[in-house]
């Protein structure tokens, strides 16, 4: 989706990622670090091999510029975003679209 995304519209100002978290010192950490590792591993894949090869050496530069991953939570109020100043002055202010890819993660749930 996200590769989709960057090679069909690659003039897309942000693509922000919600990542959930059950506090916000998990969620700066996932963010931080976790998700960056994660987000590596995927970009390296073969799925984001016309990027790469589209950007050449600024495809890190072009990634950086254009994800931003954000700790929330869909099911709570303002998304669960804590950092009020990202809410309002970043997301809400600049987002046209919102697409919902969350999904529960158990599997036993009925």
């Amino acid at each position: 989706f996200v590769e989709k995304i960057l090679r069909v519209q690659p003039d897309i100002k942000k693509l922000y990622l919600l990542l959930r978290a059950p506090n916000s010192d998990l969620a700066t950490h996932r963010l931080h670090n976790e998700v960056a590792k994660h987000l590596i591993k995927v970009i390296m894949k073969d799925l984001f091999r016309v990027l790469r090869d589209k950007w050449g050496a600024d495809f890190s530069s072009f990634i950086s510029k254009k994800v931003v991953a954000v700790a929330g939570d869909v099911s709570l109020e303002n998304l669960g975003i804590k950092d009020e100043n990202m809410m309002r002055s970043q997301i809400l202010e600049e987002i046209d679209i919102i697409v919902h890819t969350a999904a529960t993660t158990n599997f036993n749930e009925r």
